[in-house]
């Protein structure tokens, strides 16, 4: 691992978390749910996103591909659903997959216009490389946390995510 002024990169992204923790500790950003629970994810994925490289993969592959594994093949428009991505960045992706030899992209309508896509063997091995990595950097986050802490967790999220199909009149008016 290269190191600057004796931190390495990972020593450097801390720092920079911690001091941008510090600045935003009793503003209004720090009780704004939604804002820090992006901002989890953002460090997570950041931290996520530096081990997938060293298996020549971006996160936005690993959600392509996580979703196929799960659901053998997809379009592109359920693919852009599941891993919450706009539509021609998945296009793009899937392009790139592709001639990595990770997916394989099908036509299933007369004119063309439907793909589906699933993962190769090769795609499917290296999913399967990255998942457990995966799986260890969501355990990181939740380290500590027992396994009633952690239903409990799922379940405000759960709520917070179905509440989110109300209309602010709605959740005022206390008919959610």
């Amino acid at each position: 691992m290269q190191r600057t002024n004796g931190k390495t990169p990972a020593d450097r992204v801390a720092t920079a978390a911690e001091s941008a923790r510090g600045r935003a500790t009793g503003t209004l950003l720090d009780k704004i749910l939604p804002y820090r629970i992006n901002r989890l994810a953002f460090q997570m994925n950041r931290l996520l996103n530096a081990d997938l490289r060293k298996h020549g993969l971006q996160i936005s592959h690993w959600r392509i591909l996580a979703v196929l594994d799960a659901s053998t093949k997809s379009t592109i428009n359920e693919l852009s659903a599941y891993a919450m991505l706009e539509q021609p960045t998945v296009s793009r992706l899937v392009a790139r997959l592709e001639q990595d030899g990770l997916v394989r992209r099908e036509r299933i309508d007369p004119d063309g216009r439907v793909v589906t896509v699933s993962l190769t063997r090769d795609g499917k091995r290296k999913y399967d490389t990255v998942r457990d990595l995966s799986l260890r950097h969501a355990g990181r986050a939740t380290h500590g946390l027992s396994e009633a802490e952690r239903e409990s967790l799922r379940k405000v999220l759960d709520r917070m995510s179905a509440n989110l199909d109300y209309s602010l009149e709605e959740i005022e008016a206390g008919d959610a």
